[in-house]
């Protein structure tokens, strides 16, 4: 899995995430949604899309600020890998501009 560093000197330790990729938006969003999924057994993480349409996510309570049209979730043990799948196709067809994904 590759990690990106996506907090600033001005956050403490505790506080700064390494996101970590799950995928992309222009590939295979059941797929994402599984690896979303088995984070999700073992802590709350919430997922995000970038502006190059990689969809990241970190544990809930490091996680950055997202703006919210690049949020697709916070997903806990409960969650299930349809509802993750879903949220994303929201987030690839109506939040995030189309232009990133061509």
């Amino acid at each position: 899995m590759r990690h990106f560093e996506t907090a600033f000197s001005s956050i403490p330790s505790s506080r700064r995430s390494k996101a970590i990729f799950a995928g992309s938006l222009r590939g295979d969003l059941a797929e994402v949604a599984r690896t979303v999924h088995m984070a999700s057994l073992h802590f709350d993480v919430t997922v995000w899309a970038n502006a190059n349409a990689e969809v990241l996510f970190d544990r809930s309570e490091r996680s950055p600020d997202v703006a919210p049209e690049y949020l697709a979730g916070t997903y806990g043990i409960g969650a299930l890998p349809s509802d993750i799948e879903s949220d994303l196709r929201v987030l690839r067809s109506e939040r995030v501009s189309s232009a990133i994904l061509s």
